[in-house]
């Protein structure tokens, strides 16, 4: 017999008399506890706002994310899904790895209930927490309103913020889902939030992000962002290109289609994790 399988043989043999006996070695024992502390469940609640109206197969998903780089997509950390039980709360049990969670970082908690791939009911306001998970579980899910117009579906360069052209150098797009979810930057921090649109017509609903301090002209472009953000009322798109207007009609921000479809892909950025 090679001498690696004897080995082998032995060691299962060995353990397997450790277990009968009662006595791991300290070794062991000690590898078994760390693997125990490694692991950590966040316990809270998915709650539907508004009317119920749940098919047999529907699921819940509950995710952990960290969402501190501007410059990145969103890292999931953990997920779970499973069938919703009772009327309109349901509880969920989500284990993470406490070792992962980095100082300084913000962690967000989000929900969904999907019937396959038709999404029902989403979470609309971001639950975060800094250098932990989330203090606040308890997550509430809304009705998924009309989707957008395929037109405005997809990842999009800002392009102008009013008259000024943004810094090629300075990340800053928009990511707009079918179901009405916005993800983007407008230059420093890392933003989510809804938009709604009916015909010509769009809005940006509450929008939610990490809080990072940035260097130079990163922080004064995104709080020019958010006030051109806040008058949008109108859209359209012009030869390709995405044109938000506000209430006289004036373009407030233009955008162009992010042609590597990967709104992250070419952003000569510093990654910025100091916090606020």
């Amino acid at each position: 017999m090679p001498f690696m399988s004897v080995r082998g043989s032995l060691t299962k043999a060995f353990l397997a008399s450790a277990l009968l006996l009662g006595s791991l070695p300290d070794c062991v024992m000690r590898a078994e506890a760390q693997t125990q502390m490694s692991a950590a469940t966040l316990r809270g609640t998915v709650t539907i706002k508004g009317t119920v109206d749940l098919p047999p197969n529907a699921q819940v998903s509950v995710v952990l994310e960290d969402v501190s780089l501007a410059d990145a997509p969103a890292i999931t950390l953990s997920k779970t899904v499973f069938s919703p039980v009772g009327g309109q709360t349901f509880g969920y049990a989500l284990g993470y790895d406490p070792s992962a969670l980095k100082p300084g970082h913000h962690y967000a908690l989000r929900a969904d209930i999907r019937n396959g791939t038709s999404l029902l009911y989403i979470s609309k306001e971001a639950v975060m927490g800094l250098g932990a998970v989330p203090d606040q579980t308890a997550l509430v899910v809304e009705a998924v309103a009309s989707p957008l117009p395929s037109a405005l579906v997809g990842n999009w360069v800002i392009d102008r913020i009013g008259s000024d052209a943004v810094d090629p150098t300075t990340p800053a797009f928009l990511t707009f889902r079918a179901d009405g979810f916005l993800s983007g930057t407008g230059g420093c921090n890392r933003l989510m939030g809804r938009v709604t649109a009916s015909g010509n017509a769009l809005t940006f609903g509450p929008m939610a992000g990490t809080r990072m301090a940035c260097p130079g002209s990163r922080m004064s472009q995104e709080d020019t962002f958010f006030a051109a953000a806040r008058k949008v009322v109108g859209w359209q798109v012009d030869q390709g290109t995405l044109l938000l207007t506000d209430a006289q009609g004036d373009i407030v921000l233009t955008l162009s289609p992010n042609k590597t479809n990967d709104p992250h892909k070419n952003l000569q950025n510093p990654r910025i994790r100091k916090s606020r």
